[in-house]
């Protein structure tokens, strides 16, 4: 049977009468709305899977990081404190302090991100160090100076405490991402896999309802708004700024409640506190410098330097190792060398060291580096390096510009830190290295580190330029230094451990080795320098260092013939003696060092002493020639506290 032709004027859909056009066979009529749609029909089935599969991947994925960044938490710290963070869309760091109040600042995250902190409680466990211990009467003040800390920690560096919650955050949104994600892309596949293509026919069908699409879109928007404007709301900019904040990290951030009350006015005490320390220390370095402007030779001697105050290589046998710190006395009394009046002194005017501008007799002046007529070496002031030595600062930090402007009138070349720059080795202790940094200025600093001092203060020093001698030589300035860090670590409140894989004899015992190496080499070391005297006792029994500054004793010993060189203990420069603190104005004396060293003969040329009293006064003391070093080993019983010439 044929099959009925199209009405007259009425084309079939191919265009031909109703059939294929080729073989006559009948092709149904396309309705319009798949016409619409005909490229998407005409695709491989396998490209068609492929495109939904890369669309519901993306929406999911897009939906995914949404929940998970809106839902994310973090419990971390802030101070002491355990904390819940939230993250927002508000673009403010939001501190909720319960019934205190809050405290507001910008956030540093991208795209308008926030968080909301949450603060809760301080642990009931004590935690030094990182690790929890009994809250027995020794750890529980160990455990509050770590909670102290962590409160300076976050007001003198909030952005770290930000900066780690937000790691954290964005480790959760991360997590929770991909568990949103694997969920929805599971749900979507279970459905595929349980109505074989059904559901996506139901889900199209209704879709095309436009009740259906109303009420779906509207659910959406519900569902999405609600959540929406609870994390992107702001402050509306409630609370207010505090001046006791201003020049800190937090001078922008707005105090609600009782918080701003409690800022306003404890904080205002505290800053009443550090206005009277830096007033102190204000004065101090007024009356140093004028002290230096009132003295007839600031930079070099001007008539040879007196015999510096010694103790008679005859005056006692030393114990068995020499390393005793506090024996309880000589056995006999330790004599000292007097001192020389002026007229004692001998010879024309002039410096010994070659630096005076005094008469000399005699036509002709004597060349540098030779002896003259009296028997006094004149010295090439280009070979001369003016060093300033310090120790145990114990975090004074009102004696950072002290110590700069010391430098600065003595036109030091360098400075030598023998240690106990901080108090515990903390990493909130950065404020006083960093003060110290900024009162030192552009001199280069070479620092032997202390039992106070970690491998945290190393690091910090470190990022100020300053050399952290590490068992090593270096040379500075033309100066050969060799020493090494303490091995012992002391914090408040808790006990002095050994941290180091050696002893402090170990150490000095290897500092010998490495001395004596770099003699035998042809590059003596110029200078040992340890914390603890102790690690310096081989190497100058061995000859093979002429000179060993230390500290740590908190009072001055020598400089004395030891061994076969010559030892200088430096007193604390930040006024630091036993149970009295260091931050404040002074309570004890503090002590700097002048020292001159000649680099053409690789030795010392003299030394004064800068005491500052707690008084503020200021008294520069004469300029003392070192001892020479002596020809054969000298042995000498350490003085207790109270003895010895240099007390």
């Amino acid at each position: 049977m044929t099959a009925p032709s199209a009405p007259e004027g009425k084309a079939g859909k191919n265009g031909t009468d109703g059939k294929n056009g080729t073989d006559g066979t009948d092709v149904p009529d396309i309705p319009a709305e798949a016409e619409q749609h005909s490229w998407w029909v005409r695709l491989h089935p396998w490209a068609r899977r492929s495109i939904r599969a890369s669309i519901a991947f993306v929406v999911t994925g897009l939906v995914a990081v949404v929940g998970g960044v809106l839902t994310a938490d973090h419990e971390g710290s802030l101070g002491p404190h355990i904390a819940e963070y939230s993250m927002t869309l508000n673009h403010e760091i939001t501190v909720n302090m319960g019934p205190l109040g809050s405290l507001i600042l910008d956030s540093p995250l991208p795209l308008g991100l926030g968080v909301d902190v949450l603060v809760e409680r301080i642990p009931d466990e004590l935690s030094i160090g990182g690790e929890e211990v009994p809250a027995g009467p020794g750890d529980a003040i160990a455990g509050l100076t770590e909670d102290l800390n962590s409160y300076v920690q976050f007001f003198t560096d909030p952005a770290t405490t930000i900066r780690t919650a937000a790691f954290g955050l964005a480790s959760n949104a991360v997590l929770r991402t991909f568990l949103y994600w694997s969920i929805l892309l599971t749900v979507i596949m279970l459905s595929r896999l349980t109505a074989h293509g059904l559901f996506r026919n139901a889900v199209a069908s209704a879709w095309r309802r436009p009740d259906i699409r109303a009420v779906t879109i509207g659910l959406v928007l519900a569902l999405a708004v609600a959540p929406a404007v609870s994390v992107t709301k702001g402050s509306a900019g409630v609370g207010h700024t505090s001046s006791v904040l201003a020049n800190t990290p937090l001078a922008d951030a707005r105090i609600t409640g009782r918080l701003g009350e409690l800022i306003d006015h404890y904080g205002q005490v505290v800053i009443d506190a550090i206005n009277k320390n830096s007033e102190f220390y204000d004065v101090v370095e007024a009356n140093l410098r004028d002290a230096y402007a009132a003295d007839s030779a600031p930079h070099a001697p001007r008539t040879p330097p007196l015999p510096a105050p010694t103790m008679s290589p005859d005056a006692s046998p030393a114990p068995g190792d020499g390393a005793s710190e506090a024996p309880s006395g000589a056995a006999s009394t330790p004599t000292a060398t007097p001192e020389p009046t002026g007229d004692d002194l001998g010879g024309p005017t002039g410096a010994a060291d070659g630096s005076g501008d005094g008469d000399r007799t005699g036509d002709e002046e004597t060349p540098p580096g030779t002896a003259g007529p009296d028997g006094i070496r004149a010295v090439d002031e280009e070979d001369v390096a003016t060093i300033v030595i310090v120790s145990d600062l114990h975090c004074n930090v009102g004696m950072g510009k002290v110590i700069g402007a010391a430098a600065q009138e003595a036109e030091a070349d360098l400075i030598v830190n023998l240690g106990d720059t901080v108090m515990g080795g903390t990493a909130v202790e950065a404020i006083c290295v960093n003060a110290f940094a900024d009162g030192f200025g552009d001199l280069p600093v070479v620092v032997a580190d202390g039992n106070h001092d970690s491998d945290v203060t190393a690091d910090q020093e470190r990022g100020h330029g300053w050399t952290v001698l590490d068992g090593k030589p270096v040379v500075i300035e033309g100066i050969r230094f060799l020493g090494d860090t303490d091995p012992t670590l002391t914090s408040l409140g808790a006990p002095t451990r050994q941290v180091g894989p050696e002893t402090i004899p170990e150490i000095g015992d290897r500092l010998r080795d490495e001395a004596c190496e770099l003699a035998a080499g042809g590059d003596p070391v110029d200078m040992l320098l340890m914390h603890n005297p102790r690690g310096t006792e081989a190497a100058l029994k061995s000859g093979c260092v002429p000179l060993a500054l230390a500290g740590h004793y908190h009072r001055r010993i020598g400089p004395w013939q030891r061994g076969l060189g010559v030892q200088y203990v430096s007193s604390s420069s930040g006024g630091a003696t036993y149970k009295v603190p260091t931050i404040g104005p002074l309570n004890a004396p503090a002590t700097i060092t002048v020292m001159r060293w000649d680099r053409a003969t690789h030795t010392p040329l003299s030394f004064r002493t800068i005491i500052a009293d707690p008084d503020q006064s200021v008294d520069l003391s004469p300029w003392f020639a070192f001892p020479a070093r002596p020809d054969h080993e000298v042995e000498l019983e350490w003085p207790a506290p109270g003895q010895g010439p240099w007390s």
